[in-house]
C-alpha cells in the first residue's frame, strides 16, 4: 500500500488522501487483517499477544497492519491534516473496533515497552470518533 500523500494543496490533496484511506480500506490486504482483528483476534492479555502471535507470524502481521494505518490516521486528524468529517464517514467503526480490541492489554504493553504514548493515536481516534458520532 502507497503510503497517505498530499498531492497538491488544499481540497486537491485532501481528496487525494481521501481516496487513499479509501483504496486502503477496500484492499483485500487490509480486509483480510481488520476481518481476522474483528472476529478472530480474542486476546485480552498483552502476554498472550506475544505467545499467540510470535515474530513473523501472519496474525502480527495482521494486527501490525491495522494498527499502523488506524495510529497513522489518528496523528494525521490530531494534527488537523485531514478533514474529519470525511475521515469518519468513511472509516466508519474501524477506529472504535481496533481501540476495543487493543484496549484490555495496551496498558501492559505501554509499561513493558516503557511508551506512555504507544498507541495514544488509536486511543484518540477512537475517543474522537465517539465525541463525532454523538455530535451528528
Amino acid at each position: 500500500e502507497a503510503p497517505l500523500t498530499t498531492m497538491g494543496s488544499g481540497a486537491t490533496g485532501e481528496a487525494a488522501a481521501l481516496l487513499q484511506i479509501c483504496q486502503i480500506i477496500t484492499s483485500d490486504d487490509f480486509d483480510a487483517a481488520y476481518t481476522w482483528l474483528r472476529f478472530e483476534f480474542g486476546v485480552n492479555t498483552w502476554g498472550d499477544v506475544k505467545r499467540k502471535y510470535p515474530a513473523g507470524s501472519r496474525e502480527l502481521r495482521y494486527l501490525q497492519r491495522v494498527l499502523l494505518f488506524v495510529e497513522t490516521l489518528g496523528d494525521l486528524l490530531r494534527r488537523n491534516l485531514l478533514p474529519e468529517d470525511a475521515v469518519f464517514r468513511l472509516i466508519g467503526e474501524i477506529g472504535l473496533n481496533t481501540w476495543e480490541a487493543i484496549m484490555p492489554w495496551v496498558a501492559d504493553a505501554r509499561r513493558e515497552m516503557d511508551d506512555p504514548f504507544l498507541y495514544a493515536h488509536i486511543e484518540w481516534l477512537a475517543a474522537r470518533s465517539f465525541e463525532w458520532q454523538r455530535e451528528g
